[in-house]
């Protein structure tokens, strides 16, 4: 039996639907966020810009923990993680934007050269006394008007993960399409993903409130994917955490 030839209009439509099916889910924006606007009144003294070793394998340095933090983010590229397909062969790094307040004047000045290496957003939360979710808020802003399709919440103070730690929850939310968290001391917790369509709670957080209630409501939903990740469990909250770090290191 043979078939009617195509119509013009059909052929169009077909050649269309084609496309459509081979455009990866990979073209999907992903901003990477550094929230770094806290007092640190336990650590009582500039928490992110105290010196530990670096995590370059070229060479042994020492440098500030908010310095070491952005580093390692920017060795994050879209073609390590298939989250996009380039016809040039240099590399294609995932957008980042850090977010300071109480100690702005002293850290902005340290990531001065990571910037001028790669330039990334910086915003100033000019609300940061009255908590975390006011930066959490200022960056859901930021990444919703942006047209950004999910963000990645980490903290700089969580100095034991590593770029394959954030590759893992950047792949498993490429690959699920869902919410992704940290899941560590039997808690989710961050480094955590959150789509376009999430964004909107973050809104109705205030004071010290983070993520975490979000995550447990986007969990319960069935709306999110947790991946355990330990290391995620070390953070510098005081002086005695930044010694024991320090002496892990050694």
């Amino acid at each position: 039996m043979t078939l009617p030839p195509m119509s013009k209009s059909a052929a169009l439509m077909s050649t269309a639907l084609a496309l459509a099916e081979q455009t990866p889910r990979s073209s999907k924006r992903l901003l990477i966020v550094v929230l770094a606007a806290g007092e640190s009144k336990r650590f009582e003294g500039v928490k992110l810009a105290q010196l530990i070793p670096s995590l370059s394998v070229t060479e042994t340095r020492e440098q500030a923990i908010i310095c070491t933090h952005v580093e390692l983010l920017q060795q994050l590229h879209c073609q390590d993680l298939d989250l996009e397909r380039q016809d040039t062969h240099s590399p294609q790094h995932l957008p980042l934007l850090v977010i300071l307040g109480a100690h702005q004047h002293v850290l902005q000045p340290l990531l001065a050269e990571l910037h001028s290496r790669q330039p990334f957003d910086i915003l100033i939360n000019p609300h940061w006394h009255t908590g975390l979710a006011s930066s959490v808020s200022l960056a859901a802003s930021y990444a919703k008007e942006q047209g950004f399709d999910a963000m990645l919440l980490t903290l700089a103070d969580q100095v034991a993960l590593s770029a394959d730690d954030y590759r893992q929850l950047i792949l498993t939310w490429h690959e699920t399409g869902k919410d992704v968290a940290a899941h560590y001391l039997d808690d989710l917790g961050v480094p955590a993903i959150f789509n376009a369509s999430t964004l909107p709670l973050f809104t109705h957080l205030s004071g010290d409130r983070g993520a975490k209630s979000i995550l447990k409501q986007q969990a319960q939903q069935g709306a999110l994917v947790a991946i355990t990740l330990p290391r995620a469990a070390i953070d510098i909250d005081t002086q005695a955490d930044l010694a024991s770090w320090l002496a892990l290191k050694e």
